[in-house]
């Protein structure tokens, strides 16, 4: 075991992540990053949450996997009800992360574009799917 090449995977996702999110913050970028997949994992079926977590590198499966149970999918229909779930994910969402629906709607986008460049497209064609029609998912 390296640790050193996970650290670096990481490190890597997160200096993307930030071009994607257009913000020069590390930690920003990541409660971002996490707070997103958080909601993801939870909106999604079981079966799909634990495909979607073996495509990360092992760093971000361990921030991923964090609080993870066994679950059916949260009912979500509306895209401001996704967007206020995303913030529920986010201890500084009203302070600094997302302090408005558009900024969470944003971070959402910017997000999906990243692991649609990251992840395999089937896989980010699952997730877009399993996610509500009302909810824009910026597609391949």
């Amino acid at each position: 075991m390296n640790f050193e090449n996970y650290v670096k995977d990481a490190n890597t996702w997160t200096n993307k992540l930030c071009n994607y999110l257009g913000i020069e913050d590390e930690n920003k970028a990541n409660r971002i990053f996490r707070a997103v997949l958080h909601a993801i994992r939870d909106r999604i079926p079981t079966a799909e949450a634990i495909h979607l977590g073996a495509q990360l590198p092992i760093l971000w499966k361990g921030v991923y996997y964090d609080g993870f149970h066994m679950h059916s999918p949260v009912r979500i229909r509306h895209e401001d009800e996704w967007l206020e779930f995303i913030r529920t994910k986010d201890a500084f969402a009203d302070k600094a992360d997302f302090p408005t629906l558009d900024h969470a709607y944003y971070a959402f986008q910017d997000v999906m574009k990243f692991l649609r460049d990251h992840i395999s497209e089937g896989q980010y064609d699952q997730i877009a799917q399993a996610l509500h029609s009302e909810i824009t998912v910026p597609m391949a």
